[in-house]
């Protein structure tokens, strides 16, 4: 298990709002210490859609210790209708007493977007932490790829992307129906630096694959060059019920075979650390430490 946990994560979808067709759409959220003799430090920031000032958190966690929110927007950060992406991060400055490495400041997160049923129950879409995201496709030739895609009858699709960069970045779209006919291409959606955008999927089609592409204008500036993570979430139109989808990577032929050699496909796409989190946040509004309410339930993450 240590061996896939990182110190450094991207959630890519989260919210506090109302939706359509009376949906009203809340993020759980989980974290946890697996480290037995210290507690970590951790930041957590909020990158609001449309590319608004992020806010920073950060909580202590106990060692071996799990803490939890139902409402993650408004328990820690107090926003009471809004979406957007959260970066989740142990920073060595904030745990000055633990070994500088990812491995020694390393955790798990996940959560789920739900949508709360006014008849008491709840469904929603897992969404994992992640570290992997796309760069600028003519810098490194690497597209995303989600497939099985339902935007017809009663399914509609959401594609959206988070962007970490300083710059404004188009994300593209290529949409294949299931007998692999392209229907679209290159659609164009903008998102801001340090931003968050959701849209529709902007054609019909049923059964179908999306690949996603990245232009950044900074994509050769150490500083401000974009790390993107796109998604697509389906809901069911009659139930509400959503369904989130990771992209998965692709490269092209070029990558694979680069100088005669096939490289390694699990090494594909860029990974976020510290150094790159670190920049972000510090673009944030950082209002301090929160507190963390023990419960019968665990340790409850409060504003």
């Amino acid at each position: 298990m240590m061996a896939q946990v990182n110190d450094t994560y991207v959630i890519p979808a989260a919210a506090n709002a109302q939706g359509g067709f009376g949906s009203r759409w809340m993020t759980r959220f989980s974290i946890f210490n697996p480290h037995l003799d210290y507690p970590l430090r951790i930041s957590i920031t909020f990158v609001p859609t449309g590319g608004a000032p992020g806010i920073e958190e950060v909580i202590d966690l106990p060692e071996n210790a799990s803490a939890f929110s139902d409402n993650i927007l408004g328990d820690l950060f107090g926003v009471q209708q809004a979406s957007g992406s959260l970066l989740v991060a142990a920073f060595q400055e904030d745990n000055p007493g633990v070994p500088d490495d990812a491995f020694s400041r390393s955790f798990l997160v996940t959560s789920d977007t739900y949508n709360n049923n006014s008849g008491g129950g709840t469904y929603g879409q897992t969404i994992a932490g992640t570290w992997t995201g796309l760069l600028d496709y003519e810098f490194d030739q690497i597209s995303a790829v989600a497939h099985g895609i339902r935007n017809a009858g009663k399914w509609r699709t959401n594609v959206g992307a988070l962007n970490l960069g300083r710059c404004t970045v188009t994300v593209r779209l290529n949409v294949y129906d299931a007998d692999g006919n392209e229907v679209a291409h290159q659609v164009p959606f903008l998102v801001p630096p340090l931003g968050h955008m959701q849209q529709g999927l902007p054609v019909s089609v049923d059964r179908a694959t999306v690949e996603f592409f990245v232009e950044d204008p900074c994509v050769n500036d150490d500083d401000l060059y974009a790390i993107v993570f796109p998604y697509t979430s389906t809901i069911d139109g009659e139930s509400n019920d959503p369904a989130y989808q990771s992209p998965a990577l692709l490269a092209s032929t070029d990558v694979l075979f680069a100088k005669g050699q096939k490289i390694d496909p699990t090494a594909f796409g860029k990974k976020i650390d510290a150094a790159y989190a670190r920049n972000v946040r510090a673009q944030a509004e950082r209002r301090g430490v929160a507190s963390l309410k023990k419960t019968e339930q665990g340790w409850a993450i409060a504003k």
